[in-house]
């Protein structure tokens, strides 16, 4: 039996996730909904379903947005269809946000139905707190729960769950997974030429900025090396002026947006990964998870960031990496100066690290919780 995977028009998820979640649910299989207009079969082997909106009637649309109780989601009747059928046991949708525009959908089948969370879509200060339009996205949050089961990627994602009144029966804590070499990375052993890379999206709570301003204190204090900066984002323009206008200019080389190849390269090459992850000063996020951190883990590189969301959960401090307090750049650059002039302890923190994210967030582990949600029988494939 297929589980229908419903996923947002946005091509990274499409490529990315997608790749593992497939190789998750086989050999059972997976049918595609989207947005995007797309070949019936994607990649040649998996059906996909193309996602087509029907609004609801303008004067139900007007009485919505007046705040009256009336209706006015849209239908799916190509969804529909394919949930009506027997090919289709179980329904998992990729972001809250996504699952809240087919309330219609949800009404018309008994399928259970499975929808992953994330940072982004459970940020409620986005939204004026106490605005009419934040009261009823929260409410229709709490009335998808009784239908759905959510899936969030840390207990810091949970508790905002919580915060909004989602029952704790209704949440599944479930790790991203990512791939884990069968054998530690190795890494020079060097004091000089050190390499640290920043690679993730440049968003207010990663701290790219800060991060440059802790590099730069590092360097006047004595550091030799240089920062890698991959990603892209709404503070990238910033931290390229930053970088302009900094003395050590010459030693910060932001790249832009790089593929999962490029990333690999780059975290093979680093001595340290940094971030400086924070309470967001703009969007009020915390990182719920930190895929880049856990990458850097199972790539042997010990981490520096900030204390703060999941990452206190992931990163082991003094023993994976070190968390400083978020905001506290001398702090941060310290930490930089102890790992680039001690490689004993990049060593041990990066095998600490690495053992960690093989033990905990590995794709198999992932792949294991995520069948055991949707009640795949584990048993045919050693689960």
């Amino acid at each position: 039996m297929n589980t229908l995977f419903l996923l947002p028009a946005w091509p990274t998820f499409i490529e990315v996730w997608t790749h593992r979640l497939i190789e998750h649910l086989e050999p059972e299989g997976v049918i595609l909904a989207t947005f995007l207009p797309v070949e019936p079969l994607w990649h040649g082997r998996v059906p996909v379903v193309e996602v087509k909106e029907i609004p609801a009637p303008r004067w139900r649309r007007g009485l919505h947005r007046l705040g009256l109780p009336v209706d006015a989601s849209p239908d799916f009747p190509s969804l529909t269809r394919v949930l009506e059928s027997d090919s289709v046991s179980s329904v998992l949708v990729n972001y809250l946000t996504v699952a809240l525009q087919f309330k219609s959908v949800w009404e018309k089948t008994d399928k259970p139905l499975v929808v992953h969370c994330h940072g982004t879509d459970t940020t409620w200060d986005w939204r004026r707190p106490e605005s009419r339009e934040s009261l009823r996205h929260k409410a229709a949050v709490r009335e998808l729960s009784k239908r759905a089961i959510l899936i969030i990627g840390s207990k810091c994602g949970a508790n905002r769950l919580l915060e909004i009144g989602v029952p704790n029966d209704r949440i599944v804590v479930k790790y991203l997974g990512v791939p884990v070499p069968r054998f530690p990375l190795e890494h020079p052993a060097r004091t000089k030429q050190i390499e640290v890379l920043y690679l993730g999206r440049f968003v207010d709570c990663k701290g790219p900025d800060l991060v440059i301003r802790a590099f730069e204190l590092a360097c006047e204090k004595g550091l030799d090396g240089r920062l890698t900066m991959a990603g892209d984002g709404p503070l990238f323009d910033l931290c390229r002026e930053i970088q302009l206008g900094s003395k050590f200019r010459d030693r910060i080389n932001l790249l832009g947006a790089v593929d999962a190849t490029t990333g690999e390269q780059l975290r093979a090459q680093s001595d340290i990964f940094t971030a400086h992850n924070c309470l967001g000063r703009i969007t009020h996020q915390e990182e719920v998870y930190g895929v880049s951190i856990v990458e850097a883990m199972a790539a042997s590189l010990p981490v520096v960031s900030g204390r703060s969301g999941g990452l206190i959960e992931t990163v082991l401090h003094s023993v994976t990496g070190i968390l400083i307090e978020p905001g506290d750049i001398e702090a941060h650059a310290a930490a930089l100066l102890l790992l680039a002039e001690n490689p004993d302890l990049r060593y041990r923190m990066g095998i600490a690290g690495w053992q960690r994210a093989k033990d905990c967030f590995s794709l198999e582990q992932e792949r294991l919780e995520l069948r055991q949600i949707l009640g795949k029988d584990n048993s045919e494939t050693g689960g």
